[in-house]
């Protein structure tokens, strides 16, 4: 287990740990597809916790300011919910200059191609560096992604994964919020959303002055 902030919530530490969470209220999803309508902006790092079967869970508290849609919370407020994600197949975590209370600023999720996997292994299998079994499990894995967090302080965390990832949403009372990502608009779209709503009020104006 690795706790990344102070003064956790105590229920939310035992269920992290203990991996309680219902996850039948999960949403299975993958990190691109998430990055794509929920940003974690602004939002802070809680825990990390590793587990004998290669399974991670990651806890954040979601910047519901940023997120809106998705938390459900359309007006300002500083109870933001407990994002939740599995990740069920972990390769490596790489810890870079991270501290406690830290806070996310940017993300990104990069798909690593076969043929790079396969060039690597073909090096690395001549060293000890890593167990057989480790470069048996990136054959075998559907699709290798790496997946990062940038903190505001310039630190970064990075975890190479098969692609599934598992999505609880949960208030800091514990009840759960629907995970879906079907309520939120991907940002690609808000873009030409706004786009339109500006050519909109253009034309309004337009047939005024005509």
């Amino acid at each position: 287990m690795s706790t990344l902030k102070q003064n956790n919530s105590e229920w939310l530490s035992i269920a992290a740990f203990n991996d309680t969470f219902d996850w039948t209220k999960c949403i299975k999803t993958t990190f691109t597809t998430f990055f794509e309508h929920v940003t974690l902006h602004d939002s802070y790092w809680l825990t990390i916790n590793l587990n004998v079967t290669n399974e991670t869970i990651l806890s954040i508290q979601l910047d519901a300011f940023w997120n809106k849609e998705y938390t459900l919370k359309f007006e300002n407020t500083d109870n933001w919910p407990f994002l939740i994600i599995k990740i069920p197949n972990v390769f490596n975590i790489s810890y870079n200059t991270v501290d406690f209370a830290t806070t996310i600023v940017d993300t990104s999720c990069t798909i690593i191609e076969k043929i790079e996997i396969e060039k690597l292994i073909g090096i690395l299998t001549q060293s000890n560096i890593f167990p057989k079994e480790f470069y048996d499990r990136l054959i075998d894995c559907k699709q290798v992604n790496k997946t990062r967090f940038d903190d505001i302080y310039g630190g970064n965390i990075e975890i190479l994964h098969d692609s599934e990832i598992l999505i609880l949403l949960i208030e800091e009372n514990g009840n759960y919020i629907d995970p879906s990502l079907d309520k939120v608009i991907p940002f690609e779209n808000r873009v030409d959303e706004n786009k339109n709503n500006d050519k909109s009020i253009l034309s309004k104006l337009w047939d005024k002055l005509n």
